[in-house]
């Protein structure tokens, strides 16, 4: 089968290499549409700490936002049939450490991730996932927007952390396809919601943000919570100082730094900031909620390119580009 391949920095080319076989307790996927994100983008440079700290080399096989249709199930698994449009979890759980055991399997001490280490991407024609982590989404059309499930699930379980009241001011810090996503779902709630994104926002609907600002000069101590989608240099100084006392810095941007915060005015001031580490119980609210929003989810949509081209895909994710999100089709 094609698949695409980082095999240097920079430089992506398009190999054939086996089909997975499909064990009894997995799937195999047919891959139609693949999202490239930021994470990508660090792996083309040779900068992740996925291959700095050792968990890959390259040749990469990249690819951990992605859609497709079931071809073939394994003799366990009854509840999926060929052709049901599916997507998955970018993290492949053990069930059996002791945060696995006690419900918080985001925290698993032994993951396996899709297109980051020790489990192929999903940039290729085929897919194969554990039946586990898989999530149905019916006998749909398959949409490039379909790949927006797996982000968003970091957004819900962002959001949840939150526990946010009505009436309360909440300040997204970066626009990108995470940031994007939370004004999305929070335009739902009874809140203010304010973005503080220097670069233009034109994807968002003005309706869904009251304020939009380029820096945070004269913002200090006006939220309840902050969101910070960002990972940006001083983001989270920044996503502290605006917060009211007893407000909560919801920590999703993995800045690529060390960042310095004043701790006794975090305790003085009864701060709490809680990371985020993607949503993995989220996929099938996720999906549910897809239809509800679909319309903030094309319109973060960028371009969609051809897998014979994931080059120029990565080269319009690194260049300018008018919204977050470059995809891939395998179709």
């Amino acid at each position: 089968m094609r698949a695409a391949m980082i095999d240097a920095p920079r430089s992506v080319s398009i190999v054939t290499i086996d089909r997975p076989n499909c064990g009894p307790d997995d799937v195999v996927v047919k891959v139609a549409y693949v999202g490239l994100c930021g994470t990508d983008l660090e792996l083309l440079h040779g900068t992740s700490s996925y291959l700095t700290d050792g968990l890959t080399s390259f040749p990469h096989h990249f690819g951990h936002e992605w859609v497709g249709t079931v071809e073939q199930t394994g003799p366990n698994i009854h509840d999926l049939s060929a052709g049901d449009v599916v997507t998955g979890s970018t993290m492949i759980f053990c069930q059996a450490c002791s945060a696995c055991g006690a419900g918080r399997r985001n925290q698993c001490s032994d993951l396996r991730e899709v297109g980051l280490y020790e489990h192929p991407g999903a940039a290729a024609e085929f897919l194969r996932m554990p039946r586990r982590t898989v999530v149905s989404l019916g006998r749909v059309t398959v949409e490039p927007e379909h790949v927006l499930i797996e982000p968003l699930v970091t957004v819900l379980e962002a959001l949840d952390a939150a526990s946010m009241s009505p009436g309360d001011r909440v300040l997204v810090v970066g626009a990108g396809t995470i940031g994007s996503l939370s004004i999305a779902m929070l335009s739902r709630y009874p809140i203010t919601v304010d973005v503080l994104e220097p670069r233009s926002i034109e994807h968002l609907d003005s309706g869904t943000v009251t304020h939009s600002f380029t820096d945070a000069t004269h913002l200090t101590g006006q939220y309840d919570v902050v969101v910070e989608a960002s990972g940006g240099a001083g983001a989270l100084g920044t996503a502290v100082g605006v917060l009211r006392p007893g407000g909560k810095c919801i920590l999703v941007g993995v800045a690529a730094h060390t960042e310095s915060i004043d701790p006794g005015a975090v305790a003085l001031a009864g701060i709490s900031i809680i990371g985020v580490r993607h949503g993995v119980d989220h996929y099938r609210r996720a999906a549910e909620l897809f239809p509800l929003i679909r319309p903030a989810l094309t319109a973060l949509i960028d371009s969609v390119v051809p897998l014979t081209e994931a080059q120029s895909a990565f080269d319009r994710l690194e260049g300018h580009r008018t919204r977050p999100k470059v995809v891939i089709s395998v179709e």
